[in-house]
């Protein structure tokens, strides 16, 4: 049975954990960040099938142990531009529940979503297409066409990389860049 013994040793077995987290985050250089722009009014299926053909599936032999992690951006955009994409959504909350969140409390900001995956081109097809109805997404194709924005995704790569070390890394971008939508932490 769990005891309180268990519980202690537990949780000194989360601090050695996390200790080496922080040792391999000192230790860890900029990965190599690709990014690439479309505008909202330009999101029809076609365009974002062009998009993601240089996005890696993931699913190749090279990216199997590969977590990537990426951040939708507005270019050039300002708080303006964050007001109106979120009234946008909050309109389009109200006919489907399958919609990232809406972070409020993140007001000053250009940032639209920071999220991992390690299938990124299916992710991002989620997030920019008007399909896979029931996932949590942005979906924007279905809701921020008629929006006069251009929008950066860009994205970076950690191969064979512990599990906790890239949680760290996107818990750590999405904690600076404080995104519009979408939540903090794990899947």
């Amino acid at each position: 049975m769990f005891s309180d013994t268990d519980f202690k040793k537990a949780i000194e077995s989360a601090k050695t954990q996390l200790r080496a987290v922080e040792t391999a985050l000192s230790m860890l250089a900029s990965p190599e960040i690709t990014c690439h722009s479309i505008h909202l009014r330009d999101l029809t299926h076609d365009t974002i099938e062009e998009l993601l053909e240089e996005v890696p599936t993931g699913y190749t032999k090279k990216d199997k142990e590969t977590d990537f992690v990426y951040v939708i951006q507005v270019n050039g955009g300002n708080r303006k531009a964050i007001d109106n994409l979120r009234t946008a959504l909050e309109q389009a909350r109200k006919t489907a529940n399958d919609y990232s969140r809406v972070n409020q409390e993140h007001d000053d900001t250009n940032t639209i979503y920071v999220g991992r995956s390690k299938t990124i081109r299916a992710r991002l097809r989620q997030h920019l297409g008007a399909e896979n109805q029931g996932v949590f997404s942005l979906h924007l194709q279905r809701w921020a066409t008629q929006i006069d924005m251009e929008i950066s995704i860009c994205q970076m790569s950690f191969s064979n990389a512990d599990d906790l070390l890239v949680q760290a890394v996107e818990d750590g971008i999405w904690g600076f860049l404080k995104p519009a939508f979408g939540r903090k932490g794990e899947r």
